[in-house]
């Protein structure tokens, strides 16, 4: 995209806001009136959240692919293993594959699942997951070549003061420490081709292959990041338990809650957000932002300050390309879930998740060309290990939609 499409896709939606901020103005004055809004109006809001959000899709598309790698350089097209590689998804001619992954040593046959895939497609195929699975643009992510990631994290800081340079040094605190152990879980995807499709000269193999394997896998680990139940998958934010801040211990995620079922009590709107905002230890505020579902983001879209009467919600800048509440960006993903009336949720996070929480990707990508099993088409079985955790609980707060 050229600067130019950037732009006016920032100044649409600007204009678009400007316009649902009027409209919802009118339908505000008339519930103070006592007035029943027009179907027209309550269409025209639909419209415009819908036009907003369709606004935010472009910008956040026009963010990713300025920053994504190209697939492969011409050196890495050169490299044996990359020719075998092709030729393999193409034609399914293993021979030259085996030989070099005999010669070099290189860890991954058909009998452990498929060929481990060359560089410059894996490249590609994180870039895809990257775009796809929300989590991964604001968690940390750390690759790792066993069965698990293991570490010890601080509960606390350690202790300090201050001293005179002859006075006596009293014995400070030892931080108590926390055994993190996350280990990763083989997920699979099973694209498919017709052979015709493959023997197409023009079809770009690698990169067709990388954008089926990687939707797929990332629709897939993105629940599992934010609801997994850490059986056979990912262990989600969401699943761990929820407790007031006066009951809080490590192991707990603190939580706020409305004081009504699936929704906001009425008139605390800003009181609820801004007692969620200030939860967070102001040392993670750096990096921090939220995370809701568009449907959530929608309702938010219509809250204003009740002191000054200012709109807490405000579209994407130049500067931030996401837009933002209470100043912090709103990351949107519908994983997380919706607000229903009278039905408690677990609706907005907030916090700093790159603090917060741990995404481990084990080392490889496997994919085996299965011609058999589903006639008269191609299937590509692919396969890779991937894990998460929360790794601090004081870095993340829940606003919970409940009485």
């Amino acid at each position: 995209m050229h600067d130019y499409d950037t732009q006016k896709t920032f100044t649409d939606l600007v204009q678009t806001f400007e316009e649902f901020k009027k409209t919802n103005d009118t339908r505000l004055e008339n519930l103070e009136g006592k007035l029943v809004s027009p179907p027209e109006l309550e269409n025209k809001m639909d419209q415009l959240q819908d036009a907003m959000d369709q606004a935010e899709k472009r910008l956040k598309k026009m963010e990713v692919h300025s920053l994504r790698p190209l697939v492969e350089t011409t050196s890495e097209k050169g490299c044996p293993h990359t020719k075998a590689f092709l030729d393999y998804l193409r034609k399914g001619a293993e021979s030259a594959l085996q030989d070099y992954e005999t010669k070099s040593l290189t860890v991954g046959s058909e009998r452990d699942g498929g060929y481990l895939v060359p560089s410059g497609l894996e490249t590609h195929l994180h870039a895809t997951l990257q775009e796809s699975s929300v989590m991964r643009g604001i968690a940390n992510v750390r690759e790792i070549s066993s069965s698990a990631l293991e570490m010890l994290i601080d509960k606390d800081s350690a202790d300090a003061g201050w001293v005179a340079e002859t006075a006596e040094r009293k014995e400070t605190k030892t931080p108590e420490l926390a055994k993190i152990r996350i280990p990763v879980h083989e997920m699979y995807a099973r694209p498919r081709a017709t052979q015709k499709l493959l023997d197409d000269a023009s079809l770009n193999v690698e990169e067709w292959l990388s954008q089926k394997i990687a939707q797929k896998m990332a629709m897939m680990e993105n629940t599992a990041f934010i609801s997994g139940d850490g059986n056979n998958k990912p262990k989600g934010i969401l699943a761990c338990e929820t407790t007031v801040k006066d009951n809080w211990t490590w192991g707990k995620l603190e939580e706020i809650k409305t004081e009504l079922d699936g929704g906001f009590k009425k008139g605390f709107e800003a009181d609820t957000l801004l007692l969620l905002f200030y939860s967070l230890k102001p040392s993670y505020l750096p990096g921090a932002s939220w995370l809701m579902s568009r449907q959530t983001q929608g309702t938010l879209r219509t809250l204003k300050d009740p002191d000054n009467h200012q709109y807490l919600w405000q579209p994407p800048l130049a500067a931030m390309p996401t837009p933002t509440l209470l100043g912090y960006p709103v990351i949107i993903s519908d994983d997380m879930p919706a607000l229903t009336p009278k039905k408690p949720s677990k609706s907005i996070l907030f916090g700093n998740f790159k603090e917060g929480y741990q995404i481990v990707d084990r080392t490889g990508f496997r994919v085996l060309r299965d011609p058999y099993s589903s006639k008269p088409y191609v299937e590509f079985y692919a396969t890779r290990r991937v894990g998460g955790d929360i790794l601090n609980y004081e870095a993340l707060k829940v606003l919970n939609f409940a009485a």
